[in-house]
């Protein structure tokens, strides 16, 4: 006795039929064996599922029967058809629950059977009206209701299809046949993504692909432009299910308003946060943001458990209790969102964002960053893709996330808050306004980390434009752009003005602020770091040892401010030669930065380099190369092929390889120096000082062994250094001078036949 034919379009999900096979046929102690409930979102394919099942197994049964529990009325008539199915004369005339009782006792007594309760959402329809079941005696139960012992029954969730599935049933509805490598097969996989692989949203797209539109990309146009009128659209035509899926979730809806209206009011605000995990101590940290009646809502455990309870009976929620965690299909998010009014929708961004803003620490510092980076997770996407409101306060949380995210290694995602914070700003206050100038310069150094020098240094010398015009030269916002602005000059190879723009500023730094301010020592800092790129060998490491010593005093031995100039005095210490030195800081940096950053961090990664450099100067080459080829890999993930950093580190990968260390890795040097050359041009430019190093490794493997690959003499690419050095460093720069060394050894080396240049010249 069951109401529907069999499906010969059901796709996928053998394996699922699979599993509800063997849960009917388990048994195990302490649970409620072969009866199971079928549980899961409107529109995800209970019935679906059980009904793949019952003509599946048809042959397997004596009996199958199949009535629903949409209401206590419904059952019960369904006992009665049974009772006729089942030629059970004796009952006709008795009240209908005695005719169920009589029913459930009669199936006792049957050998096989398979009963299939379909939409039961309220468990007091069964009370006392469910069949003992046996080994082959089974009942199949579907419902909205993940808490399915209260049934009872053993539960059994309802999958998503997978993307395979999800493609073909795209194809099967709409009759369109969707080609490998096609635009229109892109065109489906981006819908089955929009509808996030839930059947029922599936088929529906599908009938109106097949009736309105001929084309997923046309179907996919429309849906960007009124996904709502899509949602509720229905073909004239017959089908299984009669709703569509805006109906489905429109009668959970209806249902939760009626029972806990104060369930909607959450629901409202799940719509906009994060619906792979929303945290519920996150909810309760920025409480306090709310009117009464939501925040009474959410600081009393009670009456939000209640609600919770509420819209999981409907599987519009996953409710984690373990983890307090709640979890919310990303179609259910934007079917409620649509539903809103555009007040409705206004005041519940606004309350988001005013939530976010009270939960989010002002500062990251050592204390604050494990609370940063758990609540980074319920901020980042609802404020990337949440409308725009046009506010100080939207701005300001994009800018204080986007800032955090940028120290803790996350450049892309910062780079699109604090895009979206400067335009709000803009839009908001103007384009001189302080907050948008600040917005602005935090961008710049998202730019910066991002390897984007010059778009860093475009962007700040607006902002100091616009600072010395409205706030004067002096003003501490004018000093710290330009002292910013002085490190993309260094990053863009002209130092000499980097470092005339920072003794400017350290000049007022210390007239106004004194030799121990927090600015001045940055100053110093970072003009250390210049006079060292700029050959002044013994004033870097003296104005970097006392920035140390006052930065350790003051702010203390793992402040991120000290860690980052010990990490400085690694660098300049490697190049005075003084490596036992070097390798013994970078040791205590890099514990330091793993413990509290984290192994990726790209600050982590750049202490590691460096300190592979000091290994390899006290003759540890096997340490060096396998550290730096954990950095290679983990910066080509983390940050990128073409990032500053990973060309580095890959030159000083090879660098080293080249010392007869080959035999400590699986890598070949030629072909790492060839990548990095190509790469160093493309993203640095032909003469930027950083290729001079790459350029010679790469002249010195060829005179070598490389000769055969090439047609330039390696004298030749030599000279092609010198003449780049000369003009990007000074003839005498420490740099330029090992590339006359390394030319003159070359020379000497019996190979002069690959250069026309005369001995007594050379």
């Amino acid at each position: 006795m069951v109401p529907y034919q069999s499906n010969p379009r059901f796709i996928g999900r053998t394996r699922f039929l699979q599993t509800i096979n063997a849960h009917l046929l388990d048994i195990a102690p302490k649970r409620f064996n072969h009866r199971i409930a079928l549980y899961g979102m409107g529109g995800i394919g209970k019935t679906q599922c059980a009904l793949a099942y019952v003509y599946a197994k048809r042959d397997v049964y004596e009996r199958i029967y199949w009535i629903t529990a949409a209401d206590q009325t419904s059952l019960l008539s369904g006992y009665q058809k049974i009772a006729n199915s089942a030629g059970l004369d004796y009952m006709q005339n008795k009240p209908s629950v005695e005719i169920a009782h009589g029913i459930l006792f009669w199936l006792m007594n049957q050998k096989s059977w398979l009963l299939v309760i379909d939409n039961l959402d309220d468990m007091k329809v069964v009370n006392g009206l469910l069949p003992e079941n046996g080994p082959q005696k089974h009942t199949i139960i579907t419902t909205r209701n993940p808490n399915t012992l209260g049934i009872p029954a053993e539960p059994l969730e309802v999958p998503l299809l997978n993307i395979a599935e999800s493609i073909e049933l795209l194809e099967t509805f709409s009759s369109i046949t969707i080609s490998p490598e096609s635009i229109e097969r892109e065109a489906a996989k981006k819908i089955i993504k929009e509808l996030q692989y839930l059947p029922l949203a599936i088929e529906q797209a599908a009938a109106y692909v097949r009736h309105m539109t001929g084309k997923y990309s046309a179907y996919l146009y429309e849906y960007y432009q009124d996904r709502r009128y899509l949602h509720k659209w229905l073909p004239d035509e017959n089908r299984p299910y009669s709703y569509s899926i805006a109906t489905a979730w429109s009668m959970s809806f209806k249902t939760v308003q009626e029972t806990n209206p104060q369930a909607i009011s959450l629901l409202r605000l799940f719509a906009f946060l994060n619906p792979d995990g929303i945290l519920i101590n996150f909810m309760l940290a920025g409480a306090a943001v709310f009117p009464d009646n939501l925040r009474k809502l959410l600081t009393n455990h009670n009456i939000m458990r209640e609600a919770l309870l509420e819209l999981e009976k409907f599987s519009l929620i996953k409710w984690n209790r373990e983890n307090e965690l709640i979890t919310i299909h990303r179609l259910v998010q934007r079917f409620v969102a649509d539903e809103m009014s555009d007040e409705e929708s206004r005041l519940t961004v606004t309350g988001i964002i005013d939530l976010c803003l009270q939960a989010f620490p002002e500062f990251t510092t050592n204390e604050t960053r494990s609370l940063c980076r758990t609540y980074q997770g319920q901020i980042v996407e609802p404020l990337l893709h949440m409308k725009t409101i046009h506010s100080s306060n939207s701005a300001l949380i994009r800018r204080r996330v986007g800032i955090f995210l940028r120290e803790d290694g996350k450049y892309n995602d910062s780079e699109q808050l604090l895009s979206q914070a400067a335009e709000i700003y803009k839009n908001f206050s103007g384009p001189d306004d302080p907050d948008t100038l600040m917005a602005m310069h935090a961008l710049a150094l998202t730019y910066e980390a991002q390897g984007r020098n010059a778009d860093a240094a475009g962007v700040l010398e607006q902002v100091l434009e616009t600072q010395r015009r409205t706030l004067g030269e002096e003003h501490s916002d004018t000093l710290m752009t330009m002292h910013y602005l002085a490190w993309s000059y260094r990053s863009l190879d002209r130092t000499k003005e980097a470092a005339e723009m920072q003794e400017k500023v350290l000049e007022v730094r210390r007239r106004i602020l004194g030799e121990e301010h927090v600015d001045t020592l940055m100053t110093m800092h970072q003009l250390g770091w210049s006079y060292g790129w700029l050959g002044r060998t013994k004033e870097a490491p003296e104005m970097q040892e006392t920035v140390l010593e006052i930065r350790r005093k003051i702010l203390g031995e793992e402040h991120p401010d000290t860690l980052a100039v010990m990490h400085s005095l690694v660098m300049q210490y490697n190049s005075l030669g003084r490596q036992q030195q070097a390798a013994e800081i970078g040791e205590k940096v890099l514990e330091a930065r793993q413990r509290i950053l984290g192994q990726e961090h790209p600050l982590t990664l750049h202490t590691m380099q460096v300190l592979a450099w000091s290994y390899s100067y006290l003759g540890r080459k096997k340490e060096a190369v396998e550290i730096l080829e954990k950095v290679s890999e983990a910066s080509k993930r983390v940050l990128g092929e073409e990032h500053p950093d990973t060309i580095g580190v890959m030159e000083a990968l090879n660098e080293i390889l080249n010392e007869r260390v080959l035999e400590y890795s699986d890598m070949s040097a030629d072909e790492i120096l060839e990548k990095v050359l190509e790469l160093s041009k493309r993203v640095l430019g032909e003469d930027h000082s950083d290729i001079i190093g790459v350029l010679e490794s790469f002249s010195e493997i060829l005179s070598e062994r490389l000769l055969e690959y090439s047609d330039i003499p390696a004298a030749e690419r030599l000279e092609k250094v010198l003449e780049v050095s000369k003009r990007v460093l000074r003839e005498e720069h420490p740099d330029a001078t090992s590339v006359m060394e390394t030319l003159i050894g070359i020379l000497n080396e019996r190979l002069l036949e690959y250069s026309d240049v005369p001995d007594a010249e050379a």
